[in-house]
């Protein structure tokens, strides 16, 4: 069984600078190499990503190997969540894909507990907790967006929703999540949070360079599905459990020109 990890960054090589080399280092056995990979994909990130993770030393072990797979996309002026994430995931190559956002740490056992979950149900859906309003504050704020699955179902679900209505900061992660209990698949809550750690950082940094129109409208979106308050959850799910069950019906996702670290393809 192999897991593929799946981040995506633009504008946040500070954050990923944090995680990555800890993430790297409490996931890979290197007795197992092709047990698990990271693959980064690079969202046109107008900082140093692209030079820091080509030539870190303590991150060229796993590159050689084909840990760490790293890729490129030119041309993004702003943060498409969804087309992002679909793009990272089509670069994966492991039977079960997890995605990981830029600023989270994974905890050491995290891929052995992935494993586990897998084995017994590999239809799974493994991902946070939304209603448990401890995992929206302090060093778990910004862990929502870790979810993995079998990368078959991921297809079957057509991936994130890259449609107009997630447009900047929008749950497109729960759009997924509620997808995927609704086609049948059985969910599994991580209970251990020290497997949901993040960086901490203002709600700013989430959406400054997203393709929103009104920063604050996105970011009281976000204040207002923290978990404090049930109304707003529910008309949430609400709203998304009449919403198709697959996403992009008729249009290719992730679509685009990647250049990988050493190569280039189109996803």
């Amino acid at each position: 069984m192999k897991i593929s990890l799946c981040t995506t960054c633009m504008g946040r090589a500070h954050h990923l600078k944090q995680t990555l080399p800890r993430n790297l280092a409490d996931s890979v056995d290197w007795a197992r190499p092709d047990a698990v990979e990271f693959v980064v994909l690079d969202y046109s990130s107008p900082d140093d990503l692209a030079e820091w993770i080509t030539t870190d030393p303590e991150l060229r072990p796993y590159l050689e190997a084909g840990i760490l797979k790293f890729a490129r996309s030119e041309g993004h002026t702003s943060f498409r969540h969804s087309h992002a994430k679909n793009m990272a995931h089509a670069l994966a190559t492991g039977d079960f894909v997890c995605n990981v956002d830029a600023d989270n740490f994974l905890g050491f056992g995290f891929v052995h507990y992935l494993r586990a979950v897998f084995s017994r149900r590999p239809n799974a859906i493994v991902a946070t907790n939304r209603l448990d309003s401890r995992l929206n504050l302090g060093v778990h704020k910004g862990s929502m967006g870790r979810i993995a699955m079998s990368r078959a179902n991921f297809a079957l679900l057509g991936g994130y929703d890259e449609s107009a209505r997630f447009k900047g900061w929008s749950g497109e992660d729960s759009d997924l999540l509620i997808r995927a209990v609704r086609m049948f698949m059985r969910i599994v809550f991580i209970r251990e949070r020290r497997f949901l750690r993040v960086v901490q950082h203002s709600d700013l940094d989430r959406v400054v360079l997203t393709e929103c129109e009104d920063a604050a409208a996105d970011i009281a979106k976000i204040e207002s599905l923290d978990g404090t308050a049930m109304r707003p959850i529910l008309k949430y799910v609400v709203g998304r459990a009449v919403a198709p069950r697959i996403a992009n019906r008729g249009t290719p996702t992730g679509a685009g020109t990647v250049e990988w670290h050493g190569r280039r393809r189109s996803a």
